[in-house]
């Protein structure tokens, strides 16, 4: 049986594709998916196939601090690649 929209590569039917969601929907999306892969690889690292409370929130914590970092990253590229402005002070 294959279900469409649940973990395929096509939106659900009369639902809106994933580059139509909002900013701060598609920001959650990207960290539970990051935190998802995090916690798949700290699970393979050791071993294991239960994952703990602890193992759930250290991904969590992780993915929230790397999109954090990725975010300073395009901040900061995106402040050198403007022209520079003079800043007027006011007398």
């Amino acid at each position: 049986m294959v279900v469409r929209g649940v973990g395929g590569s096509e939106p659900p039917a009369g639902g809106r594709g994933a580059g139509a969601l909002p900013p701060s929907v598609a920001r959650v999306a990207a960290r539970t998916r990051l935190s998802a892969e995090l916690l798949a690889a700290l699970l393979e690292v050791e071993e294991r196939t239960r994952a703990t409370l602890d193992d759930i929130e250290r991904a969590d914590a992780l993915a929230d601090r790397l999109l954090a970092r990725r975010r300073d990253r395009l901040a900061a590229g995106r402040a050198t690649d403007l022209p520079a402005t003079p800043t007027r002070l006011s007398a």
